[in-house]
């Protein structure tokens, strides 16, 4: 490591003439001996000096640097000039400048620059900055060398080079700063820079890697408008498949497209995996297409091709035509596996048809296949919303028994559903460590942790610790689940420190926390009220290339929603649009939630529509807390069209969000026998209460007086059990009772009318 600045002695130009000597400080090779060539271009610069032609002396000088071999070498040249009375002016020192970095002694050149040049008041010209810019680069200090730049064309004086503006591209591409690389893109390609091949292939791969597709398709554009040369195979399928992990089908076709027009092989995983974006958007007649275009192709389908449509038909409920492509499985002699399995049994678990998934997990044995912990996961799940918590227990029993490795998402899914206090996340941790040692590293995991203490915290620690140290030693796979299982429990029990001193322990064991990792450390650093050490770890997070993902923003929105600090929670928002990431529905639910909470309704429209512009499909959560929001402030009609909305897009009401809203004298769907023939919905009496109030609000008390006769007539609701007490000013318009009256309320939201029994006679 160089500890002094060479340049402050190592070089002593003298401007006077005399005998040519080193005054190098530094230890060097013995002097070089001039060669003939050496000679001869000295005494011709000496001949040049005498007729006083210094210019074309300077010239000769410069090609003597440019041709030495080595850093003494170049020196040598510069020490001549200066030893014969030059000035090394710009010409001069840029060459040398050019020369250092180019045989690797950046900081030997950017020393040289502020000792001579700068000191010396040389006004740089195109060389010195080029070659300092590519300094800075080499040193890692590339926005120094961006802001040059940014002189450099702006000054209209200079002009950058290419190998400049590479070695600054490269410097972005090695610390994977892809998004900073693009901007300094553009910057120089409307200066006219042309870049190899390398770069544009080396950017396009780490945009789409992070997911910045929009910007690699402009980058793309650039390149082919530039150098007039067609994307290469590698660009194309690079784009192709950033596209379809985006959920951009339609862009990623065109991609599929034009790759068949320029006679690209177009290979099966690619209409498979074009297949799956498009059953991401719950498009599977286009996925349909593209299976019987692959067909038309000549390929035949395979157990991938064949998972992915079931996963698209079972997420949308259509289990029987997902039977059909089963059935077609077994015609066509592909055995279907774990995956195919586990695809069904969590789609079915989704709907609400949890006896079907049980069986299907069943099935497996027969078929000669284990079930893994993605097969007995959703089950649990769905046992723990059915309220059926004992047989919860029993499945994971059985489950662990059986050989199966559990994962941090069942430990998630367990522990938020336990009982809180007691150590019950540390003690659930055990377990789920000793499964993970004895199931999935062959290891000794008898508990040394006696009766007596079991509810010790302190022991139950010390033990998760021993057993986490073995574990990361067998496995480092292993090892990064079973940190992330103890992060998270110490998170759920407030332990921050603890939570982040095993994060220290685990990178010093070798392991690379995960994702979830750092996800719980996120959310408990915002229940500890520390949102600024929430941005120093997704900072370390990004160094360690882990990017956020969809849950990381969640929780952030949802946090700063609570804090009813929406500004935030917008700016997550727009963070997200920017980076090219979708914000799934669940996001979304948080923030309109809180702009109804807050009364903001027009805002909370405006978000709806933009959800539904950006492609995300609003799911019940959604619905209920829109229609509601309508409901409450006076706006029958629109949660009328909401509710239809609903129905039409197959999302399944419940009490609350059931409306039955209606326009003029049109009947809600509710027939004779009391359910909607569309959702076989019963309504109850909260939602009667809640449908004429909806009525009265929007002062169609004839629908009102409609339902009224259904709920006595046909869901025999008696009228008196409706309480009084139930009128409100500001919350329901009318409640039925036994003599049936109907209101309305006026812009103060007072009574202004009752009508007699007679209007339900």
């Amino acid at each position: 490591m160089i500890k002094r600045r060479l340049f402050c002695h190592a070089l002593s130009f003298k401007p006077k003439k005399g005998p040519i000597t080193s005054t190098c400080a530094v230890s060097l090779d013995p002097q070089p001996i001039p060669n003939d060539h050496t000679s001869l271009c000295q005494s011709l610069v000496h001949d040049l000096l005498g007729r006083g032609l210094l210019s074309s002396a300077q010239q000769v000088v410069q090609r003597l640097i440019a041709s030495s071999p080595t850093v003494h070498d170049a020196i040598f040249a510069v020490e001549f000039a200066s030893a014969s009375g030059m000035d090394l002016g710009p010409g001069i020192s840029g060459e040398l400048m050019k020369k250092l970095v180019d045989l690797g002694h950046p900081l030997l050149a950017h020393e040289f620059y502020h000792d001579r040049v700068v000191a010396g008041g040389i006004v740089p010209d195109s060389n010195i900055v080029n070659s300092l810019a590519t300094c800075l680069a080499k040193l890692g200090k590339l926005d120094d060398a961006v802001k040059l730049f940014d002189r450099l064309i702006g000054s209209g004086d200079c002009v950058a080079r290419n190998a400049a503006c590479s070695t600054i591209l490269k410097g972005y591409y090695e610390q994977d700063k892809f998004v900073e690389a693009f901007d300094y893109f553009v910057r120089i390609s409307d200066a006219n820079v042309k870049l190899g091949m390398w770069a544009y292939n080396v950017l396009i791969d780490g945009l789409c890697q992070q997911g910045y597709v929009g910007e690699a398709i402009e980058v793309l554009d650039i390149m082919c408008r530039i150098t007039g040369l067609p994307p290469t195979l590698h660009m194309l399928k690079t784009l192709f498949y950033g596209l379809c992990k985006r959920g951009w089908s339609i862009e990623a076709e065109w991609i599929f497209e034009e790759m068949e027009a320029q006679g690209f092989f177009v290979d099966k995983v690619m209409y498979t995996s074009l297949m799956n974006a498009y059953g991401k958007d719950r498009k599977m007649k286009m996925a349909m297409r593209v299976y019987f275009r692959m067909l038309k192709n000549g390929y035949d389908p395979d157990i991938c091709t064949c998972n992915t449509l079931i996963n698209g038909f079972s997420k949308m409920g259509l289990f029987d035509k997902a039977w059909v492509l089963y059935n077609l499985m077994n015609d066509l002699g592909i055995q279907p596996n774990e995956v195919t399995y586990s695809i069904m049994i969590h789609n079915y678990c989704k709907k609400g048809k949890l006896d079907c998934a049980m069986s299907l997990l069943n099935s497996m044995a027969p078929c000669n296949l284990t079930p893994c912990v993605h097969c007995y996961t959703p089950i649990m799940v769905a046992l723990y919303k059915q309220n059926r918590c004992f047989e919860v227990d029993e499945w994971c029993e059985r489950m662990l028994e059986s050989g199966v490795v559990p994962d941090h998402v069942l430990f998630f899914v367990l522990m938020k559903n336990k009982p809180k206090g007691l150590g019950i996340e540390l003690q659930l941790c055990l377990l789920m460590l000793q499964a993970i040692a004895k199931n999935g590293c062959g290891l000794d995991c008898s508990s040394t942790i006696n009766s007596d203490k079991i509810n010790s915290t302190l022991a139950l620690e010390q033990e998760i610790e021993l057993l986490l140290k073995k574990i990361a030693r067998s496995d480092l796979n292993l090892g990064n689940v079973a940190g992330g299982i103890y992060v998270s429990a110490l998170c759920e029990g407030g332990k921050t420190e603890a939570a982040l001193a095993c994060l220290e322990n685990m990178v010093i064991e070798g392991c690379a926390p995960l994702l979830f990792t750092f996800n719980s450390l996120i959310k408990r650093l915002f229940q500890d009220g520390l949102s600024e050490d929430v941005k120093s770890l997704i900072e370390i997070m990004q160094n360690w290339g882990i990017s956020p993902n969809l849950e990381t923003y969640l929780i952030m929105v949802n946090e700063y929603c609570k804090q009813e600090n929406l500004a935030l929670a917008f700016g997550i928002l727009e963070q997200m649009e920017e980076m090219g990431l979708k914000p799934n529905v669940a996001i979304y639910d948080c923030i309109i939630a809180c702009l109804s909470q807050q009364r903001r309704i027009s805002e909370a429209e405006t978000l709806f529509r933009r959800m539904l512009e950006n492609g995300v499909d609003p799911d019940e959560v959604t619905y209920m807390t829109m229609i509601n929001a309508y409901a409450r402030n006076g706006k029958g009609v629109k949660a009328l069209h909401l509710f239809e909305m609903m129905i039409e897009n197959a999302v399944q009401p419940n009490s609350y969000s059931y409306t039955a809203l209606t326009e003029g004298n049109k009947r809600l769907g509710i027939e004779a026998h009391g359910e909607d023939k569309r959702t076989g919905f019963m309504p109850n009496l909260y939602l009667y209460n809640a449908i004429v109030s909806g009525f009265c609000w929007v002062n169609l008390i004839e629908d009102a007086c409609h339902q009224l006769r259904l709920m006595q007539e046909v869901s025999g609701f008696c009228l008196q059990e409706i309480p009084l007490s139930s009128i409100k000013s500001k919350s329901l318009a009318a409640v039925p009772v036994l003599w049936v009256f109907t209101v309305r309320f006026s812009s103060i939201c007072r009574l202004d009318l009752v009508f007699s029994g007679a209007c339900i006679d």
